[in-house]
């Protein structure tokens, strides 16, 4: 064996070891996990990004659902909310060079050039000189008020720490909405106990899609003569509910008033006014099975029979209306 290929091979399981004793997060976000692979961020002894953005903005990385990191264009207006990373996926010239070292002029990849948080180019913040033995991220204003200018998290190449030149320079760059998942888990799992269903509570989305359903045959059960117009209309909100609710655990999101998210046409809502606006539908639709079916019975006293098909007319209209606030997305609680 040659004395290179030694080398080689002691470097690689150096590395490997390293790695196992340094690099211990679990991500739950396979792009998160990509990220951690590739070159620019530091995972070493005294400098880790993904434990010093835990510490900072008390993240689980393992707790992370898939989808909390997405890639988008450099010019998404996502960027200037939330952490972004900006990523070379090969070496690259510099052309914001500002020396002649070969360093600077040249950029190797794949690697992460930087990262931003609400669009401010993130450095290490070394909070040893005030008393805690840790490190944390933050803006240079915050890194330079503890120790020195502080070092960059990234790549950190000089003259290219600017988010304008990092738009021209990345090849790629993904988005974590870092302000849905700040404060850790504990209030996130919490959130997930938002399922009710009249005076029921779920804490898993399925058992209320099941009850949900189980409540909607019920009625149905429950009526005498045909299927009419009004069956189809709670049938399809039914269905568009179920799915806003499957889709919020999916990827859970919290909103501005820490409140669990999803979406109906595209529009993003709180999941508890889509939960609360389907119980009112079903509501709704177990009185108008019931004025239906009083109606029927009543069909030969003038009065009684009148006064049932009006109160059946009205609580289908109201249905209506609520179906049609489902379809569009324009709930609220």
């Amino acid at each position: 064996m040659k004395k290179s290929d030694l080398r080689r091979i002691i470097k690689e399981e150096v590395i490997t070891m390293i790695r196992g004793q340094y690099i211990n997060e679990a991500f739950g976000d396979p792009i998160a996990a990509k990220l951690s692979k590739i070159g620019g961020l530091r995972n070493n002894r005294w400098t880790n990004f993904w434990k010093s953005a835990a510490k900072t903005y008390d993240l689980a990385w393992d707790k992370l659902p898939k989808g909390s990191f997405r890639k988008v264009t450099p010019n998404d207006p996502a960027v200037k909310k939330g952490m972004a990373f900006y990523v070379i996926n090969a070496p690259k010239d510099n052309p914001f060079a500002t020396s002649s070292y070969s360093y600077d002029q040249r950029i190797y990849g794949p690697a992460v050039l930087a990262v931003t948080v609400d669009n401010k180019v993130q450095y290490y913040v070394d909070r040893r000189s005030s008393g805690r033995d840790d490190t944390a991220i933050g803006s240079k204003t915050a890194a330079t008020s503890y120790r020195g200018t502080g070092t960059p998290v990234g790549k950190g190449v000089r003259g290219t720490l600017m988010v304008k030149k990092l738009k021209e320079l990345a090849d790629d760059v993904f988005v974590f909405d870092l302000e849905s998942y700040r404060g850790g888990t504990k209030a996130l799992k919490a959130k997930r106990a938002d399922l009710k269903l009249g005076k029921d509570k779920f804490k898993d989305h399925k058992a209320w899609k099941k009850a949900n359903l189980d409540r909607y045959k019920q009625i149905l059960a429950n009526r005498v003569g045909t299927r009419d117009q009004v069956d189809s209309m709670v049938a399809k909100a039914v269905k568009l509910t179920n799915a806003a609710v499957e889709a919020a655990m999916e990827v859970p999101k919290l909103g501005r008033y820490d409140n669990l998210m999803t979406t109906l046409n595209g529009k993003e809502v709180e999941l508890r006014a889509v939960t609360y606006i389907q119980g009112q539908i079903l509501q709704q639709y177990a009185r108008y099975i019931q004025f239906e079916n009083q109606e029927e019975k009543a069909k030969d006293q003038d009065y009684a029979g009148s006064y049932y098909s009006r109160e059946k007319k009205d609580t289908a209209l109201d249905i209506k209306n609520k179906v049609k606030a489902v379809e569009s997305g324009n709930i609220r609680y």
